[in-house]
């Protein structure tokens, strides 16, 4: 098979869906024929802080990766290399993928041939117990270092896949590997050319399907705007056919990120009601802290459970997150965990276990006082905690997104240039466009969050 060109690929990585996978270590070595060379080997820094078993697995740190180019840096040297080449590793569409999501990460696509040694291996050396590289490689006597060193990992790769290019006679089974996917069966679209829908980005969005006259009849956010849509017509199920069938247009919105998509699509359905946008036209429940006085006059807070009605106040999705921030309040503002509900049992709090409460419990402090402190704990509650801004990719390079929650409530969202600088909310008004806080975006922002906290930006409001 002299006349084609290899690219022996091993990497290090790590990340989990929905984030995109980052690439820390990565070495390609060439192969054409029994010619091998090593051509390019480097760490590279992900821009974001690296898991403790990435630390534990390679001795890397975030201060020696600092030191490193970025993937966007080192990006065109990786497209010369494997231009014209096939890529061949163990796991390679693992490996093609994590290169994917790296350049999908930069706004590019990537797609090149590949050939993966563990399946050439099942093919070709049938009845093994274990495909994995450390035991095919001592099954096969073949130098295995089990060693940080991605560029040993692409020797021992490199002999394997040569091994297993002798096994196969007249390159049958790797040229059956090679042949292009033969795409799935969609359904043709009705209404609209298939081009059209073929000329969608690859970029994250929202997209609106649309009626004969113009009417958005379902919304929904994407990734990959393009290849969402085309999803649509692959998914036979009634509701997908009926959608389809009905759709005379596509229209899109580039977002630049995952998360702007989110709270766009939301925004959208809740102002636009499609017909076949279902799942977020239910009544949710919530929990919200409020206050009640009860028959002696003490102010008390109670956590209620009820639909969502888009209150411009902090909403908890969980029971126990209510709880968390019942039992801050109760410490930050010394108040009686019998009025705030953490304690049932009727008499005085015990000191040993409530530090905090100062004898509202038992008459010793004064109601009117005690009240104060309610009302001080409520307006902390609705107007002082938990302001930040999270940044995230824009539409272009040259811009940069963000959404803004202010006293835990959403305010919508907006694009900067990378070049103004933000300390302020003053600094954000501009270039909001604000949004509606909902059970929906509450929950998209609590989930990033939760994924994402070195993205979080305490900021003066």
């Amino acid at each position: 098979m002299p006349e084609r060109k290899f690219a022996i690929i091993s990497m290090t990585t790590f990340g989990y869906k929905p984030n995109p996978l980052r690439i820390v270590q990565l070495t390609i070595s060439k192969l054409k024929g029994n010619y091998y060379e090593p051509v390019f080997s480097t760490n590279i820094n992900p821009e974001e802080r690296i898991p403790n078993y990435i630390q534990q697995k390679t001795g890397l740190s975030d201060s020696i990766l600092l030191q490193e180019p970025t993937f966007s840096e080192i990006a065109n040297t990786i497209l010369k290399e494997l231009e014209d080449h096939i890529l061949v590793g163990h796991n390679a569409s693992f490996l093609h993928h994590a290169l994917q999501s790296e350049f999908k990460y930069l706004g590019y696509s990537f797609k090149i041939p590949q050939l993966c040694t563990l399946r050439l291996a099942k093919k070709l050396i049938p009845n093994m117990t274990n495909y994995e590289l450390p035991y095919l490689t001592s099954v096969l006597n073949i130098p295995f270092l089990a060693s940080n060193d991605m560029s040993d990992t692409n020797v021992s790769v490199s002999i394997l896949f040569q091994r297993l290019m002798a096994l196969d006679e007249n390159e049958i089974v790797i040229s059956k590997f090679l042949e292009p996917k033969v795409e799935k069966e969609h359904i043709a679209p009705k209404n609209i050319e298939y081009q059209k829908l073929n000329a969608l980005p690859n970029t994250p969005g929202i997209y609106k399907f649309q009626n004969q006259v113009g009417e958005v009849i379902y919304v929904g956010k994407a990734k990959d705007i393009k290849k969402r849509v085309l999803s649509h017509f692959y998914n036979f199920s009634e509701k997908e056919i009926a959608l389809c069938n009905a759709t005379y247009h596509v229209d899109y919105e580039p977002t630049g990120s995952e998360l702007i998509a989110l709270l766009r699509e939301a925004d959208l359905i809740d102002k636009l009601d499609p017909p076949f946008n279902y799942i977020q036209k239910k009544s949710y429940i919530t929990y919200h802290i409020t206050p009640q006085k009860n028959k002696k006059g003490v102010l008390q807070l109670k956590i209620e459970r009820r639909p969502f009605q888009h209150s411009p106040t902090e909403i908890f999705l969980k029971r126990g997150d209510a709880i968390k921030r019942l039992i801050e309040l109760t410490k930050k503002f010394r108040l009686c965990p019998l009025q705030t509900g953490l304690k049932s049992k009727l008499g005085r709090c015990t000191h040993d276990e409530y530090m905090e409460c100062d004898g509202v419990c038992s008459g010793e402090e004064e109601i009117g006082l005690y009240n104060v402190k309610v009302e001080k704990a409520l307006d902390f509650l609705n107007n002082e905690n938990d302001n930040y801004v999270v940044f995230e990719k824009g539409r272009s390079k040259e811009e940069r997104s963000f959404v803004l929650i202010l006293h835990g409530v959403y305010q919508g969202y907006g694009f900067l240039d990378n070049s103004q600088s933000v300390s302020s909310v003053e600094d954000l008004k501009d270039m909001l466009d604000p949004k509606k806080h909902s059970y929906h975006t509450a929950m998209i922002i609590s989930s990033y969050t939760k994924r994402n906290p070195w993205k979080i930006k305490p900021i003066n409001s």
